[in-house]
């Protein structure tokens, strides 16, 4: 999917755009103008990345300030599209105005192949760094949740259920499994309501302990508890005009849940070790992984808590199920990876596009992530010619295959009910485990157990008393 650069060259003489069409074709995509409508009609049809313009053009070759008057219309309607000028030898204080009108640079007549080659190759650096600055920004602006990407039906779904629900005050619930963009959902939610110029703060529930988590949440008092030295605010006063977005609200434990209800009630809420009341307003996005209503039942969830929080669910979507936005997302991260990494890197072979659209993903968007940044990171050229990573992989097309495969002999050999899952259920077991190297985690993620894939493992081996290895 490599994405060639283009030329537009613009010159009435029908041999100098042969020549440089000849001269550039290897590298570059090259469009023809032998005059000014011509060129138009090329601009307004296609993506071009740089413009050769000979300043002696038609209607009077002889005069040049055709060529400059149509170098400063190219420069006021695309001023990001370098433009590189075609003078005489003789011609030099002409170069140098049309560069102060915009140009980038020049070469002269007759063409220098070398000249020709430097002063073009140098203009395209030109543009490709002005576009990997410009996609540095917009991979900025994805992850701080200006931008959700995708054009499939589920994606669009999405961002219209996130449009509706942003304008009001309710809390939400975010559901998802690892991967899926809970936080940049949140923050989609956040950039689209009435508070978008005010605070944006996340906070992981399930990386703290509960002391911890709360001087998080409510901030505390110097002399709290050992090591407070000095008054801080919490989460819910620095956020407030603005959103707090509670990730994995499932960890939070008991003590803090009863705490961050009061709060939800009545707004108000003490500092640790302190007495004052604050109030703050603060709208409420939570995220999950897990089932909460399993955790409510078994009374690890305030069922009060749930009810609050789960005014409005939102389930981000994993990407086995927009496969459809698969090649958008790895383009847009393939330049944030390349930019952070320091390489030039430009697309994808084919055969790199058809494999990751095999793979199931268990991990999600992260994982592609975490997939192209390690490719990047050990490719040689401008192009990523495999995926290392994906090296015995667990494929959409091999596992529904293997389904289908086995289900297709169920009525010749007339196994019914318990016993036919029981068989094919260690059919799976062990060709996971044959393609996997015999190891336990490797195989329950070509399986598409995801983080619980060692323990479903050996749930299944010791089920079926197979012997395998530990580690992955």
């Amino acid at each position: 999917m490599k994405i060639q650069r283009t030329i537009l060259v613009v010159d009435d003489n029908e041999i100098n755009r042969l020549n440089l069409k000849l001269l550039l074709k290897d590298q570059y995509q090259v469009f023809e103008a032998g005059d000014l409508e011509k060129a138009d009609e090329v601009l307004s049809a296609n993506r071009v990345d740089l413009v050769v313009l000979d300043l002696a053009l038609p209607p009077e070759p002889d005069n040049p300030e055709i060529g400059m008057a149509y170098l400063i219309k190219l420069k006021k309607e695309s001023p990001d599209t370098p433009v590189v000028v075609i003078t005489g030898h003789d011609e030099h204080a002409l170069a140098v105005r049309a560069r102060k009108d915009g140009a980038l640079d020049f070469f002269g007549k007759p063409f220098d192949p070398d000249e020709v080659q430097d002063t073009i190759n140098r203009a395209m650096e030109v543009r490709w760094q002005q576009l990997r600055e410009q996609e540095l920004q917009r991979a900025l602006d994805v992850r701080m949740g200006s931008e959700l990407l995708g054009e499939s039906e589920p994606i669009q779904a999405l961002k219209t259920l996130i449009t509706q629900v942003a304008p009001t005050r309710s809390t939400v619930l975010i559901r998802g499994e690892t991967g899926t963009g809970k936080e940049l959902i949140a923050r989609r939610l956040h950039a689209e309501s009435p508070r978008a110029d005010e605070p944006f703060i996340a906070i992981n529930c399930a990386a703290m302990s509960a002391e911890h988590l709360e001087s998080e949440l409510f901030g505390h008092e110097k002399g709290a508890f050992a090591g407070a030295s000095k008054r801080k605010l919490g989460w819910f006063e620095r956020a407030s005009g603005g959103t707090l977005f509670l990730d994995e609200i499932a960890g939070m434990p008991l003590s803090v849940q009863a705490k961050l209800l009061r709060v939800l009630e009545s707004g108000e809420f003490s500092r640790l070790g302190g007495d004052s009341v604050i109030c703050s307003d603060v709208r409420l996005l939570c995220s999950t992984q897990v089932d909460l209503e399993q955790l409510v039942s078994k009374r690890e969830f305030r069922d009060d808590l749930y009810y609050r929080i789960h005014v409005v669910e939102i389930e981000a979507i994993p990407l086995r199920a927009h496969m459809e936005d698969l090649e958008l997302l790895a383009g847009q991260i393939l330049i944030q990876k390349g930019l952070a990494c320091g390489k030039q890197v430009e697309g994808f072979e084919g055969l790199v596009i058809e494999q990751m659209q095999r793979y199931s993903w268990p991990g999600n968007v992260r994982e592609l992530e975490n997939v192209i940044e390690r490719s990047v990171v050990l490719s040689q050229g401008t192009m990523i010619e495999s995926l290392p990573s994906l090296a015995g992989p667990h494929t959409i097309n091999e596992s529904e295959d293997l389904l289908e495969r086995w289900f297709s002999q169920l009525p010749e050999t007339g196994i019914k009910g318990e016993q036919a899952v029981a068989n094919f259920e260690k059919t799976m077991l062990l060709t996971a485990l044959e393609r996997n190297g015999n190891i336990k985690a490797r195989a329950g993620r070509w399986l598409g157990f995801g983080d619980r894939a060692k323990d479903k493992m050996r749930y299944l081996c010791d089920k079926y008393d197979v012997d395998t290895q530990e580690e992955a």
